[in-house]
């Protein structure tokens, strides 16, 4: 009899842990190269008896963002038939598995895959390659799709014969689409996690008139919610290739929110500093932010036992030839100084390289990014240090002279809205369990009957039960994205075709300023984007019950 310690031997078992090793090692190499192709890649199991089809084994992230998820959550364990946009599309491709067999190994098919974020299904071509091994047993499917507006404008242009530069261009376009598309699948996703505290911090902020110094605490946090709200709509526009739309910018309003935010909790004590009649910059006020931010929590963290910062401000004029880099005319000049432990001669070149970093856990692209967006703003940002004495950074942005009318402090520019009261009933449909709890507290406070649900089939039923009772919702809020079954959009289809007297204001964490006209077009009556304050949830919830009121 053998036993099992005479079988795995000491150096059999290192053996296979080498080659687990291997397996893994290759497998991961495997796995980045196939991330890196274009096309989006899904490897699928021979078998599946359900109606959604084989199951997804395998996907890349080109698969997961043409569908709209995020790429570490991948496709993995859906049916094939998920990603097809209707039944009609999913019977399309099934039959093209079954084609990639009977044929031998491929089949092609064009059908519509459909994207999680509510975007509208896109027309690609699936390449379905069936696998077997030698004894001619299926071992899987191998996948590829592409787009077919890609596809049908290059062979439009350019016939069968394609220049490379055209299909490049086209390749391009269509990343920037598919990145465009990931981002405002993120936006949602953060928008929704700011939208419950956003609604109960500016509804706080207006029951503690009388408290000043709670007041300031938290006019400080909300100042920063907005700040990143308008940062998730900046994610989305900037991933969409569009041409950056800088207007003149309050600087000193900018500098003293920001100072505000970026210091608090630390011991260090900032100083500011400006000076008189400043111009405002031609800029994009959230990246201008950010850049300030930035260089002031590092200055921060060059000062662990506390000490002094500055952050200055002046008009400043450069003439032809002054500056080697900088064109002549007017500018705000704006210097952060700390007094840390400086940066060695020999990093100063190094500082804004994508790449270096002195911290242990930093990856070197705060400042790199700080340099990139001042340099979109036809400025310049510099630097100069000494070991042990401090550093200073210096921005120079183009700019004109301030408004004359333009009276308004930071703290009023950043006050939130006020709450509306009235009478009514309201349907919240909104999958957000936190969002929805939120919404309903504030408007019954305000007067409201508030009916709540968390998916578009109960929602249709709600709605269609209070109407035959001749009591309908006078405002419905629907979110676009619900979890399962029925879409926001589909739902609303549903409310209207029932009621096409329906009031239904779309609210949603992924429709910003170029998508709201568009909804409005498809018989929604109001748009309010998350994440969204109790004083606008109200104001709008009003607009339309006065609405209804006066028609």
């Amino acid at each position: 009899m053998t036993l099992a310690s005479d079988t795995f031997r000491p150096e059999t078992l290192a053996e296979l842990e080498s080659s687990l090793d291997q397996m893994k090692t290759a497998n991961y190499f495997l796995r980045v190269a196939v991330d890196q192709v274009p096309e989006a890649v899904l490897i699928v199991e021979a078998d599946g008896g359900e109606k959604s089809g084989p199951k997804i084994l395998f996907s890349n992230a080109a698969a997961a963002i043409l569908v709209g998820v995020e790429p570490e959550q991948g496709l993995r364990g859906m049916g094939i038939a998920d990603l097809a946009s209707g039944d009609m599309d999913a019977s399309l491709l099934l039959e093209s598995l079954n084609r990639a067999v009977e044929n031998g190994g491929t089949h092609e098919c064009e059908c519509r895959i459909q994207n999680f974020y509510g975007h509208e299904p896109q027309l690609c071509r699936w390449r379905v390659r069936a696998v077997f091994n030698s004894l001619r047993k299926l071992l899987n499917f191998t996948i590829t799709i592409s787009p077919q507006s890609l596809i049908s404008a290059a062979a439009i242009k350019t016939g069968p014969l394609r220049p490379i530069d055209d299909l490049d261009a086209q390749s391009e376009q269509l990343k920037q689409d598919n990145l465009a598309a990931l981002a405002q699948g993120i936006a949602h996703d953060v928008n929704n996690l700011l939208g419950p505290v956003t609604m109960r911090l500016s509804d706080l902020l207006q029951q503690v008139q009388g408290q000043p110094a709670l007041q300031d605490e938290l006019q400080l946090i909300f100042c920063g919610l907005k700040r990143a709200r308008q940062f998730t709509s900046q994610v989305v526009t900037a991933c969409k290739a569009k041409p950056n739309q800088h207007q003149p910018v309050d600087v000193a309003a900018i500098i003293h929110d920001t100072v505000k935010f970026a210091g608090a909790g630390s011991n260090a004590q900032l100083r500011v500093r400006l000076g008189t009649a400043l111009r405002w910059p031609v800029a994009d006020a959230v990246k201008i932010s950010q850049v300030l931010q930035n260089l002031i929590l590092n200055g921060i963290q060059a000062m662990p036992q506390g000490g002094y910062m500055d952050v200055d401000a002046e008009n400043c004029d450069l003439s032809l030839g002054q500056d080697k880099i900088l064109k002549p005319g007017a500018y705000v000049k704006i210097v952060v100084r700390d007094r840390g432990c400086g940066i060695s001669p020999e990093n100063l070149d190094r500082l804004f390289k994508e790449t270096f970093t002195t911290k242990p856990d930093g990856n070197g692209i705060g400042l790199t990014t700080c340099k990139r967006f001042i340099k979109a703003h036809d400025g310049d940002i510099r630097v100069s240090s000494r070991l042990n004495v401090g550093t200073e950074f210096t921005l120079f942005l183009p700019a004109v002279t301030a408004p004359a009318s333009e009276t308004r402090t930071p703290e009023k520019s950043q006050a939130p809205v006020p709450l509306k009261h009235g009478q009514g009933r309201v349907l919240i449909v909104d999958d957000e369990d936190d969002l929805r709890k939120v919404a309903h507290m504030i408007l019954k406070r305000c007067g409201y009957e508030v009916i709540e649900c968390d998916n578009g089939q109960d929602a249709v039923k709600i709605y269609q039960s209070l109407a035959r009772t001749g009591t309908p919702p006078d405002v419905v809020l629907m979110d676009l994205t619900l979890r399962g079954g029925m879409n926001g959009g589909e739902t609303a289809s549903e409310i209207l075709r029932f009621d096409p007297e329906a009031r239904l204001v779309v609210t949603s964490g992924s429709v910003n300023e170029d998508v709201q006209m568009s909804y409005l077009e498809k018989g929604f009556v109001g748009v309010l984007p998350k994440p969204y304050e109790a004083g606008e949830l109200t104001q709008i919830v009003h607009r339309v019950v006065t609405m209804m009121s006066r028609a």
